[in-house]
């Protein structure tokens, strides 16, 4: 094993034993199952609210059956078309973005004589709020007037079609829409928690060695570049090792909402139906998952290099903080800047701030995941980041060899100006 690995490999197992690792997985696993609880209460109080739907068809018997089995749940406003199909009138359309209604459903006929639908809320609807008018209309659809053709065929109606569409054309369906923002938001939660938490342990972790003279050993045997390495990689990997452990946790929560939305359709079937609609699960492109992977190491690895040599200038832990908090102003930036490009990712600004790095890493995934950005793009904002990640690398490395033997005082701006012109 080399001798970054050998350091690395110190630095991982020496805080995965630790007390502090242990108690702040723990607690994150309970943060997660706490969210979801907190998820399932917040989507009971939104159905306590009133949402006004348009109900568009152009059957009039039919649009009414449906009204009624809705009508406890949803204010429903009946409007009559004379074409039948998917697509939702220009009109009504207008309605529902300029905020007279919450939403539009169609109904209509497919090819093959099946009752269909196509809901089109304002804002993105949650998985939970189309399961939840799924299930109402599966009700309705049931118990509806049909004749006996479409009772015999009871399994073919309770599979009716449902499709949400968004009226945001950015996105093909509301749930698209809703997944995206979702994978936006964990990636800004992994930076944080990386930058802050784990950025914060390089510094401290150099400074504890500093106090301790443990350092004024190591810097004997290995070079301080091997020794910048190791410790940033060792507690790379913690964090990887940390955030896959929340990602199994969320993901068992995932499964156990699924389970918990099985259940809760099978009791709502009327009698004689043996099985709940299929859910539709909303599938995250691989290529998606590999950029969350690529800019989550980016962010992590150009904040963390920053932060040991912060770490390296430091005299006392008092000194570590203050400096943090300067250094955290980029990842308040690039997390605010990743807000607003949700909304549109596409705008200039945007375009030209996630190509720089320390942002890029937030904002060039708020794009990649909401839109459709030129590869090139993609490759440049990568490319400066691996840039300045070696440069940071380098100039930390080179505060390493002046200020991990400085004890009691911090350096004077004359000495580290000396140590950044020294050849590496």
């Amino acid at each position: 094993m080399s001798t970054v690995g050998i350091l690395a490999a110190r630095e991982y197992m020496s805080r995965l034993r630790s007390r502090g690792f242990i108690i702040g997985t723990i607690l994150g696993i309970g943060g997660i199952v706490a969210l979801s609880f907190i998820s399932a209460i917040g989507s009971w109080l939104a159905g306590t609210f009133t949402t006004s739907i348009a109900l568009v068809g152009p059957d009039p018997s039919l649009t009414r059956a449906i009204a009624r089995d809705l009508r406890d749940d949803y204010a429903v406003t009946v409007i009559p078309v004379s074409s039948d199909g998917p697509h939702l009138p220009t009109a009504v359309k207008r309605d529902v973005t300029g905020g007279k209604y919450d939403a539009a459903l169609v109904a209509y006929r497919d090819n093959r004589g099946a009752l269909a639908f196509s809901y089109y809320p304002a804002k993105s609807a949650s998985l939970e709020e189309q399961e939840r008018l799924r299930q109402r209309l599966l009700s309705a659809v049931v118990n509806a007037d049909f004749d006996q053709r479409d009772r015999s065929a009871i399994r073919r109606v309770m599979n009716f079609p449902f499709v949400t569409v968004n009226l945001n054309p950015r996105y093909k369906t509301a749930a698209e829409a809703g997944l995206a923002q979702g994978l936006v938001y964990f990636l800004l939660l992994l930076l944080y928690i990386a930058v802050v938490m784990y950025g914060m342990n390089v510094a401290s972790g150099v400074v504890e060695e500093k106090s301790n003279r443990v350092m004024e050993l190591m810097i004997g045997a290995v070079r301080p570049d091997q020794l910048l390495a190791g410790k940033i990689t060792g507690i790379g990997a913690l964090a990887l090792t940390q955030m896959f452990t929340f990602g199994c946790a969320a993901g068992v929560m995932l499964l156990l909402v699924g389970l918990h939305y099985a259940t809760s359709l099978q009791s709502a079937m009327p009698a004689g139906v043996m099985h709940p609609p299929s859910l539709a699960i909303a599938t995250v492109p691989l290529s998606t998952i590999g950029y969350l992977i690529v800019f989550f190491l980016l962010g992590f690895f150009s904040y963390s290099t920053m932060f040991a040599g912060v770490g390296a200038l430091a005299s006392k832990t008092e000194d570590v903080q203050q400096s943090n908090g300067l250094l955290i102003w980029p990842v308040v930036v690039a997390y605010m800047l990743s807000i607003f490009a949700l909304q549109d990712p596409d705008k200039p600004l945007f375009v030209w701030a996630s190509l720089v790095p320390l942002i890029s890493p937030m904002l060039m995934f708020t794009r990649v995941a909401t839109s459709s950005v030129p590869m090139w793009q993609i490759a440049v904002s990568i490319a400066l980041s691996l840039i300045c990640i070696w440069g940071f690398t380098l100039l930390a490395a080179k505060l390493y060899r002046v200020g991990v033997l400085m004890y009691g005082k911090p350096l004077s701006p004359k000495e580290i100006w000396r140590a950044l012109r020294a050849p590496a």
